[in-house]
């Protein structure tokens, strides 16, 4: 035998690489009836020229990779007919044309270019309660490798967290549920289940706590080809299900006590900081250093949660009352909020020791700013090159960071486009699959030129920012900085959950830019440095108020969230920066739309979130003032005039928001125009309390599951921000004030950012056209439910 093809599922890597150990060729083969066979077999000459799991598709078809913004960074496969292949059927529309979905999601190879692998079924990906993305099949697959196991589902949808149906094979039915024999059951699986946990992202991992064993009263429902119907098995398991979720809610019970045995005694701090180091470790899978920050170590919110439960669980088991009370008492953001071993050990040894032990938070906040501040605001570099910027520069050699989101598309695409750019760096931190890949799906997403990806002047780059030499080789390094005229670092972390403290690679990292800045031995002189900061590091400066285009004081605006006061340290470096000679400028961001091409505008978005709600609840929301939202190809086109268009010296500050403010009325009437055809009934608008009360309301009385109701109110999920957005309409209103941003949120001044660029002082208003395109961008992505 020379060759084998396999399909139609998938062949495990262990039977796989066994195969191919002893000599035998084996090639992934993919096809359907509504389209037929579409890959191609590796040349002879080069039978290793991709792995034995991946897959080329032929240049006869036409394949669009829909990205799942999952932490697997996995595509749904879509086909367009083109002339030499065309589906036989079309059940979907992308872009205006029809094709066929497949509703099968793959992940490209991390280097080898335009080399694919199946990972699963959309139907089957399951979406948690914060909306991150889990693909369970590679999970289910280590998970059944267990010699005991005959099938396991991970489930979890809307859910704060996974769990697992496991179903054991008939010489293991007698471990049951209970007791020593549940504890022995896991104690065998857990090994296997810890691979599964290793091999995806943290959000997705199982706690033992979320075990379910299969009755075997009550097997699995299976198809006749054996194969596991997920939905029938949920649904089965249904009432299993919520009372596992019962019980980990509570939090506190007996078998997370059990399962977590105490420190010998909370009293003693190096006794409590190894405790918890063993917990994390436990629970992260990996060895954690005690001092460093554990969100830059693995740990997400599911992990943080486990990790409080685990706390609450061994302080209530205690002999001691004090910590008993303790346990009740523990804030939700504790981990967050202490995210080192060390930060957490010495709250618990002074909460059990004194329960009623308080600090001022806002004073605790500033002077971790400050604090912050202090730690990368020293030791600038004594710069060797010219300060001054050359008028005689040739064009432009450009390092922009962070380009396969929104924003970061949209400015590198521009500067392919322009004719004054010679060269552009894209630096992304190296993630799973080919980084051309999750650019072109993300340019195919916006409308954007994907053949501009394909130009000669474009040089992706891995790199880790908060690393020495930003992670890159010495040879690399060195030629960026001694011939880079411009950066502009778009690259943050988006978490909300977030301190000042886990923002810090991100901080380090932008020191990290501007010493290469500084150490440059151009020609042209230092690079001109742009960062894209956020209204966000405003804070709570100003209800109804104004702000220019100035530097910000943290006293003045103390940022709520760690994410705001993360952007106000990176604006202080900048301004130190700027003091040691080098052209700074900091880029305010407001809120930032779809673009009026394609409309692309995420629609996990607070905006899409409230407008979906509207349709659910039948009414739209009325505040009084304005908006400032600007399209992303604006704001991408006023960081580019900026830094590579204008021949004068950089200003300090610039804000990238509409000049042209709309009343927030005229943008809901014309929501409630655009989306009466669609849904086949008018939306009133309605003040923004009473709209907020209907949806609490509504969302209260649903009946349906967790999924339906979130999926119809999906505002309920940023509850807290809508109150905040509520309460501060009726501030507003009580003091009659009109000429201002709606909902609390401070409008930004655009002086010099219109003066510099041109594209966004000659932006028209928003109005019913941008609305069309964000409609016809979200409605096929299932954002709309409609009324009940």
């Amino acid at each position: 035998m020379k060759a084998v093809i396999f399909g139609g599922g998938p062949l495990t890597d262990e039977i796989g690489d066994k195969l191919v150990s002893d000599g035998l060729r084996i090639h992934s083969g993919y096809g359907a009836t509504e389209f037929g066979t579409i890959t191609v077999l590796p040349p002879r000459d080069q039978p290793d020229a991709w792995p034995w799991n991946y897959l080329r598709f032929s240049h006869h078809v036409k394949p669009h990779f829909i990205p799942q913004n999952d932490q697997d960074n996995a595509f749904e496969l879509v086909f367009e007919p083109g002339e030499d292949h065309s589906p036989f059927v079309l059940n979907g529309e992308l872009d205006g044309k029809a094709v066929y979905k497949t509703r099968d999601l793959i992940v490209s190879h991390p280097s080898k270019p335009n080399v694919w692998k199946f990972i699963g079924r959309v139907d089957d990906q399951i979406v948690l309660l914060n909306g991150e993305k889990t693909n369970p099949g590679p999970m289910e697959t280590e998970i059944v490798k267990c010699p005991l196991v005959q099938g396991a589902v991970v489930f979890g949808q809307a859910r704060n967290q996974t769990g697992v149906l496991i179903e054991l094979k008939e010489t293991s039915e007698s471990l049951s549920e209970m007791g020593d024999s549940r504890k022995e059951s896991i104690g065998e699986v857990w090994p296997y289940i810890e691979r599964a946990n290793q091999s995806s992202s943290t959000h997705s991992r199982l706690d033992k706590r979320a075990i379910i064993f299969v009755d075997p009263a009550r097997p699995l429902p299976r198809t006749p080809k054996g194969t596991i119907t997920r939905s029938a098995a949920v649904k089965l398991y249904a009432r299993d299900i919520e009372g596992m979720y019962e019980a980990l809610e509570h939090d506190i019970d007996a078998g997370a006590a059990a399962e977590v045995r105490p420190p010998v005694t909370w009293s003693d701090l190096g006794v409590v900081s190894d405790w918890i180091a063993e917990r994390v470790k436990s629970i992260l899978a990996r060895d954690i250093d005690t001092t460093a920050d554990l969100f830059q170590q693995g740990m997400d919110s599911l992990t943080a949660t486990i990790l409080l439960r685990d706390l609450r669980a061994s302080l209530h088991a205690s002999q001691d009352p004090i910590a008993q009370t303790c346990a009740q008492t523990l804030p939700r953001t504790l981990v967050f909020d202490n995210p080192t071993v060390q930060q957490l050990a010495h709250f618990l040894v002074q909460h059990t020791a004194s329960p009623d032990a308080s600090s001022d938070p806002t004073l605790m906040v500033l002077e971790s700013i400050h604090a912050m501040i202090r730690k990368y605001d020293s030791e600038w570099p004594q710069s060797s090159s010219s300060h001054i910027r050359r008028s005689d520069t040739p064009r432009e050699r450009v390092i922009v960071t962070g380009t396969t989101g929104g924003l970061g598309s949209h400015i590198l695409a521009q500067l392919l486009a322009s004719d004054n750019v010679d060269r552009v760096w894209a630096l992304n931190r190296k993630s799973g699959g080919d980084i051309r890949n999750r650019q072109r799906v993300s340019f195919e997403d916006k409308l954007l030129d994907v053949e501009l990806l394909a130009s000669e002047k474009l040089v992706f780059v891995d790199a880790v920012l908060d690393e020495t030499k930003l992670g890159l080789s010495h040879e690399l390094y060195d030629e960026i900085r001694d011939t880079a005229t411009v950066i502009i670092h778009n690259a943050w972390q988006v978490n909300f959950n977030l301190t000042l403290q886990s923002f810090e690679p991100n901080i380090r990292g932008t020191r990290n830019l501007l010493d290469l800045a500084l150490d440059s031995t151009a020609s042209s002189g230092l690079p001109r440095f742009a960062f894209a900061s956020s209204i966000s590091a405003a804070g709570t400066s100003g209800l109804g108020g104004q702000l220019e285009e100035i530097s910000i004081c943290p006293e003045d605006a103390m940022p709520t969230l760690g994410y705001g006061q993360s952007k106000l340290v990176a604006e202080k470096l900048l301004e130190s920066a700027r003091r040691a000679g080098l052209q700074t400028c900091i880029v305010r961001l407001g809120q930032l739309t779809g673009d009026i091409n394609s409309g692309s505008w995420d629609t996990t978005n607070w905006v899409p979130s409230i407008v979906a709600s509207s349709v659910s609840v039948g009414c739209l929301p009325a505040a009084v003032g304005t908006v400032s939202w600007l399209p992303l190809d604006i704001a991408a086109r006023s960081i580019i005039d900026t830094c590579i268009t204008c021949d004068e010296e950089l200003p300090p500050v610039i804000h990238a928001s509409h000049p042209l403010p709309v009343p927030w009325v005229d943008i809901m009437t014309a929501f409630s125009e655009v989306l009466t055809p669609h849904i086949g009934c008018s939306l009133p608008v309605v003040e923004l309390e009473e709209w907020n009360k209907r949806v609490a309301q509504k969302a209260a009385n649903f009946q349906g599951s967790d999924v339906d109701r979130y999926q119809r109110y999906p505002s309920t999920k940023i509850q807290g921000m809508v109150d905040g957005m509520a309460h501060a309409d009726q501030l507003l209103r009580s003091r009659d004030e009109k000429d201002v941003e709606s909902a609390g949120t401070v409008r930004l001044v655009t002086r010099n950012a219109e003066r510099i660029s041109k594209g966004l002082k000659s932006t028209p208003g928003l109005g019913k056209a941008h609305v069309e395109k964000w409609v016809k961008y979200w409605e096929p992505k299932g954002l709309f439910v409609g009324p009940i």
